[in-house]
């Protein structure tokens, strides 16, 4: 996606919206009996975005699969790499907590879970950095879930500060 001066950050357009297509990509890599990852809170999340295409793919109305058709890097490339990555640093964060570390910092945190859906240990902080206007929506979206946290939630961004 191309960047401009006016970039906006919210998550149904513009730069914002990659947060929520990871989210879809996770939304679908949950979905099924050999589902590799677990994230309960993706497809509500890109339900409250409110984009319909992104709602319908998430919630399987539409097959990542009919969507690809001569396309070399489609919905069902980002399902797979989207549960890959995520796996892969679910065991990289809980191993980490495992063996004593107690701060995890998500960067570009957009709809990322992990904070709510991981089994953290007593005493854990999860730092998550993005712009305020996604984390505030996120924060929200959870809360209207009735989410809470599975460890010390720290989230914000402050890109006044250096």
């Amino acid at each position: 996606m191309a960047r401009t001066d006016n970039d906006t950050w919210d998550l149904a357009s513009s730069v914002g919206a990659t947060a929520t297509g990871v989210a879809v990509g996770r939304a679908l890599a949950s979905r099924g009996p050999n589902a590799l990852i677990n994230d309960p809170f993706a497809e509500p999340l890109v339900r409250a975005v409110g984009v319909d295409f992104f709602t319908r793919l998430a919630s399987g109305q539409l097959d990542p699969a009919g969507l690809d058709d001569g396309v070399e890097f489609g919905m069902a490339r980002m399902r797979d790499m989207m549960a890959v990555r995520t796996l892969f640093f679910d065991e990289f964060f809980l191993a980490a907590a495992e063996a004593g570390i107690r701060q995890a910092v998500i960067l570009a945190s957009g709809l990322d879970a992990r904070a709510y859906r991981l089994p953290w240990p007593s005493g854990m902080t999860v730092y998550e950095i993005d712009q305020p206007q996604v984390i505030e929506f996120k924060t929200q979206a959870l809360a209207d879930l009735g989410a809470q946290p599975s460890a010390d939630r720290r989230a914000g961004g402050d890109r006044s500060a250096p």
